[in-house]
């Protein structure tokens, strides 16, 4: 699946710290372009479509970016990867937003910028949902294909990226020296980990059994959409393997939770209490976060430990881990994916309550 051509090395010293003061180089000309334009209303992806047939230029050459495909992006073969995920849906969907998600709050610009526009902290339930209307749209069949809603989405993810990253060097005395830019590379890459590797190394935890193919599939489709997302090929290692030494780097250079990560992780967890899609006390979600993090960023975030959530949360995984024979009974992996298509579709239908998931930049006061 992956060409010997196409191994990533690691980021020299030097070209780490230049992207810690890097954004998104391609889709900041496109908001800069059109904020001096005047055109700032409405959904990003469509307006840049329609300049990009009208006018060319930097709207072209950003739709030509997102439209061309890798040889090493095999749609095709990503599908293993995303029929984990679905077989898995409640491990999965708990994995990504008490594990990863928590790790992308880690770095204190991160924490900043997420604190900036107000929208975490204020209304956490909605805004992890808008979030997941993404993963949705990326887990379907062929939803990484060009065109595909999977494709558009994580499109209009990114251009929203360059929005807030504009909109808070526009109007705030950011700490570049400090902190890097707002959204740098760096924090993109430990995003895209937190998709890719960190999510399977928590579902492992949680006692999900993952073959090789599987995790490959997995692997190269959030590489994908890493790719679209922006990501520096430098930071889009061509295995798990690989993305584990990154994650290394990072842990030692990047991830420093401040006051304002342990703010945003509380907020998740107050906010997600007996809420959907866990209907869980606090306690037992902080369990669960604790257990994926691993104790010591866990006690670096200030989330409490809680012996008799982790017992219980021990012996179900271990209940999970061992029934995994079930798999043997021809039929049950692909029933599984069915069910928990199905099931993350409910979710995000009655997380977003009607209202479509909202790609618009909104700021606190």
């Amino acid at each position: 699946m992956n060409n010997k051509g196409d191994i990533v090395p690691l980021p020299t010293p030097e070209a780490y710290q230049q992207l810690s003061q890097r954004g998104d180089t391609l889709a900041d000309a496109v908001i800069n372009a059109l904020m001096t334009g005047g055109r700032r209303d409405g959904d990003l992806l469509s307006q840049v479509n329609r300049l990009a047939e009208q006018e060319g230029g930097i709207y072209r050459q950003f739709m030509d970016s997102v439209n061309h495909v890798p040889s090493w992006a095999d749609v095709d073969a990503m599908q293993a990867g995303q029929e984990l995920f679905l077989r898995c849906a409640p491990l999965s969907i708990a994995s990504f937003v008490l594990g990863s998600l928590l790790v992308t709050y880690t770095p204190p610009g991160s924490a900043k910028v997420l604190l900036h526009t107000g929208r975490l902290r204020q209304d956490v339930v909605r805004r992890l949902f808008e979030t997941s209307t993404m993963v949705h749209a990326v887990m379907q069949p062929g939803g990484l294909k060009v065109g595909a809603p999977g494709h558009q989405a994580i499109i209009r993810v990114r251009l929203l990226h360059a929005m807030v990253r504009h909109h808070v060097l526009a109007r705030a005395q950011w700490p570049s020296a400090e902190l890097g830019s707002p959204i740098n590379q760096l924090q993109l890459g430990l995003t895209a980990l937190g998709f890719s590797s960190l999510l399977v190394n928590s579902m492992r935890s949680l006692g999900v059994v993952i073959s090789e193919e599987e995790a490959r599939g997995y692997q190269l489709l959030w590489r994908w959409g890493n790719h679209l997302q922006g990501v520096d090929p430098s930071l889009l290692p061509d295995s798990l393997e690989a993305e584990g030494q990154l994650y290394t780097r990072f842990q030692r250079d990047l991830i420093k939770p401040d006051d304002n990560s342990r703010t945003l992780v509380a907020a998740v967890h107050q906010g997600l209490a007996w809420q959907s899609p866990f209907f869980l006390p606090q306690g037992a979600l902080e369990a669960v976060s604790r257990r994926l993090l691993g104790r010591t960023l866990a006690d670096q975030l200030h989330i409490p430990h809680h012996p008799v959530w982790s017992l219980v949360l021990s012996v179900v995984t271990g209940l999970h881990r061992a029934t995994a024979v079930r798999y043997r009974i021809p039929g049950w992996r692909a029933m599984e994916v069915r069910a928990g298509s199905r099931y993350f579709s409910y979710l995000v239908a009655k997380g977003l309550k009607g209202k479509p998931a909202d790609y618009a930049l909104k700021t606190s006061h």
